[in-house]
């Protein structure tokens, strides 16, 4: 049969018979295995009758219709989207030459930027406001004059101009900093790590900015070999007039900057954008190294801490042992561990400030060994040797460890105060220790001369350590939790454990006895030695 399409409709008409075929033998359906096989029929099978026939073919004829719609459909939105790439090519390029403009219009945008950017570079700290407002100042200048860069200038000047931008409003910074946090930046620079000063002008730029620091230092390849140095530009900013610009020269003539000439290269060729090359790199991803939060924060306890030291006397070192100058030591670390938990800050303010202290316990431990060097006692006797690091050190370690390993400050300052009295007053019983006058028999741990009471100098000077971090807590304002504060009252596992680091000193009972057993035997030699004399005397007699 045929199969024909006229007007949408399928008309089907039979097919002549075969003359070698008997036109009277009568049709039946193929067996199920050798149906839609796709083969002809082989001698014996009967092929379908016409209504079946009819219906397969209509649907063939449906989805050939259909597989041509969505070709053509494929087709069509192919052809758009190309076109539609060439309207962008076609509006790119002519946004590109709406961008070249005359040199005296370079010169005079160049030189209303530069206008602008002095609003920047003449910022003055305001200390008829708030600090918070005078940050915000920065930020909002800033990021005017960032908003005017990217949208009327493009490829190396763009770059050129934020990197000025960005040492302009470091240098505001600075300032900010500089009138606020003084006590904090001088810290910072005795204990902290290399340029921290730096570290934290730039955190908070990076706040303002949500990204680094623009940085040409050597022609950095972020932006490509551009002859201009972060040096250049700081030089052009510690000018009084912004006079010289990036590209012209600032004379009627605005001749070309011959600087620049030789800087535009493959950069300015292939316009390339700051925004392109903050994405390689610029923008932060994870947490900001520091927040003013965060600084005005460190900086209240370095206030504290300046204000708190632990101060030895330079009558009283002869008499004070390296146990009392780790132990000292390491409170003011548990300050500074528990401050920064409970502050809440962030990662890198936190990190600094944990540096610092480090370096800052063992300043504090040279600083007394080289002012025992100075005493009297140290010089003119023999019993005042110098200090030992190794003894400091490991009483200071071992709180730090014990604070990090439960986070409780009354748990780590009583162990360490555990241990620093068991090292003390088994010093105070070791030949090779107790002649030095800070070991001496009758010396106390915290007091650091003559006692009478081991267990009231403990006790009294515990107390005092409680007084000292509860005025510490409240100082800081964190004495709301009162978590945090420590119990004058000790538990009895501590009090047991201080009972038996007193049977090792001399003032204990243990202590009494070998000294009254000392002065029995003696006793007891001149008793014999008397007897033996009178007998030689009898004797002889």
């Amino acid at each position: 049969m045929d199969i024909q399409n006229t007007a949408g409709q399928h008309i089907i008409t039979p097919n002549p018979i075969p003359t070698n075929q008997n036109p009277q033998r009568p049709l039946t359906p193929a067996p199920p295995a050798e149906q839609g096989t796709g083969h002809p029929a082989g001698p014996g099978q009967e092929v379908p009758i016409d209504g079946e026939l009819a219906e397969l073919e209509a649907s063939l004829e449906q989805m050939r219709a259909g597989e041509m719609i969505l070709n053509a459909a494929l087709a069509k939105e192919k052809e758009a989207a190309k076109y539609q790439k060439q309207q962008d090519r076609t509006e790119l390029e002519s946004a590109k030459e709406q961008k070249h403009t005359s040199p005296d219009e370079e010169a005079a945008n160049e030189r209303i930027m530069n206008r602008k950017l002095s609003e920047m570079y003449n910022w003055k700290y305001d200390s008829g406001i708030s600090l918070q407002s005078n940050y915000n100042q920065i930020q909002s200048i800033f990021q005017s004059l960032l908003k005017d860069i990217l949208s009327d200038f493009t490829g190396n000047l763009q770059l050129q101009l934020m990197a000025q931008l960005d040492i302009f409003t470091l240098n505001a910074i600075k300032q900010l900093v500089t009138e606020h946090f003084q006590e904090l930046l001088d810290f910072l620079g005795q204990y902290g790590r290399p340029n921290s000063e730096e570290a934290l002008i730039n955190g908070l730029f990076e706040n303002i900015s949500e990204r680094k620091p623009l940085s040409l230092q050597n022609g950095s390849s972020s932006f490509g070999n551009t002859g201009f140095t972060a040096q250049s530009l700081e030089q052009k900013a510690s000018g009084q007039k912004l006079t010289q610009g990036i590209i012209y020269q600032r004379d009627a003539k605005a001749r070309i900057n011959a600087q620049y000439q030789t800087s535009v290269g493959k950069s300015e060729k292939s316009i390339t954008r700051a925004a392109e090359v903050l994405q390689r790199g610029g923008y932060l991803t994870g947490g900001k190294a520091f927040t003013l939060r965060d600084v005005r924060q460190a900086q209240n306890f370095i206030q504290y801490l300046n204000q708190n030291l632990p101060q030895m006397k330079s009558e009283k070192l002869p008499y004070t042992s390296e146990e009392y100058l780790g132990f000292s030591a390491g409170m003011s670390s548990l300050k500074a561990q528990t401050f920064i938990e409970q502050a809440g800050l962030g990662d890198g303010t936190a990190s600094a400030l944990k540096y610092a202290m480090g370096i800052h316990a063992q300043e504090f431990f040279l600083q007394n060994a080289q002012a025992l060097k100075q005493t009297p006692e140290y010089r003119n006797q023999s019993g005042n040797p110098s200090y030992q690091a190794d003894s400091f050190q490991k009483i200071y370690r071992y709180m730090i460890d014990s604070y990090n390993e439960n986070h409780d400050a009354q748990t780590a300052a009583l162990a360490g105060l555990k241990k620093s009295l068991e090292s003390f007053y088994e010093k105070q019983t070791d030949p090779v220790y107790q002649n030095m006058n800070r070991y001496r028999s009758d010396i106390g741990f915290f007091t650091r001369s003559p006692i009478d009471n081991v267990k009231n100098e403990i006790l009294n000077g515990w107390k005092a350590v409680c007084r000292d971090w509860n005025a510490f807590l409240q100082y800081t304002q964190l004495s709301k939790d009162r978590s945090l504060r420590l119990d004058y009252n000790l538990s009895r596992d501590y009090y047991i454990a201080f009972l038996m680091s007193q049977e090792k000193s001399p003032h204990s009972g243990k202590g009494r006895k070998k000294k009254t057993l000392q002065f029995v035997m003696r006793l007891a030699i001149l008793v014999v030695g008397i007897i033996i004399c009178l007998f030689l005397l009898a004797l002889f007699s």
